[in-house]
């Protein structure tokens, strides 16, 4: 009764963004984010898959054309594939961090997957369009409104400890805010060199995943090994 009372309660006044203590021990609502996460990040890698189609052919040379000819494609989904495997993992280093959720959490976790389940589509139109500028650049804005949620999603649940440990070393705090927010802003780089250079734009692209890859990696094993 207690519980139903404050529900009703902290409807009304609408100035409690939290979720209960109740609900926050159990953790349930964590793990049915998570799995919602993980769903949609295997669907988006699976459809990168399926946009590079089997080629039919009638002798050697005209399927060695035909492979040829799927090599822009190949290329947009090996980046694309490294890229949302970086985000995959920078959201699963976020959430590790998270001590409780509240609704605003899980807005950005909701408008992360908005951009994330359509990269599919920005990957193949880069694949098809690999030689205009027009393909690299929604590309790149596709990955740069991604990144920058990311890093909008962990300012928010770090500042003031509003969702994280305050036990949490702020070395490790610092060292993620720094990497996401370097993440989209050269992701914004790329996509003024790829009107200049096409394929200058696109080593961006691929040396921000290695970064970011590094990065992150290096910073959740900081904080599970601090002496190692």
């Amino acid at each position: 009764m207690r519980l139903f009372l404050i529900q009703i309660v902290n409807t009304v006044r609408g100035s409690r963004n939290t979720i209960p203590l109740e609900y926050i021990e159990n953790d349930i609502s964590n793990r049915r984010l998570e799995t919602l996460v993980d769903g949609v990040f295997a669907i988006a890698l699976t459809l990168l898959a399926l946009e590079i189609k089997i080629p039919h052919a009638t002798t050697d040379a005209k399927l060695v054309q035909a492979l040829i000819e799927l090599v822009p494609k190949i290329f947009a989904y090996f980046i694309s594939f490294g890229i949302l495997g970086l985000l995959w993992f920078g959201h699963q280093t976020v959430s590790h961090y998270v001590k409780r959720l509240d609704r605003t959490y899980i807005f950005f976790n909701l408008l992360f997957l908005l951009f994330i389940s359509i990269i599919p589509f920005s990957a193949a139109l880069l694949g098809e369009n690999l030689q205009f500028h027009t393909a690299t650049s929604i590309y790149g804005i596709n990955l740069f409104i991604t990144g920058l949620i990311q890093y909008l999603q962990w300012e928010y649940m770090s500042r003031k400890n509003r969702l994280i440990d305050p036990e949490l070393d702020r070395r490790i705090v610092r060292g993620l805010q720094k990497t996401f927010i370097a993440i989209p802003l050269i992701y914004v780089l790329a996509i003024g060199v790829s009107t200049v250079s096409i394929s200058a734009g696109l080593l961006l692209y691929s040396l921000v995943t290695i970064f970011g890859a590094t990065r992150v990696t290096a910073i959740f094993h900081r904080s599970h090994y601090p002496t190692a």
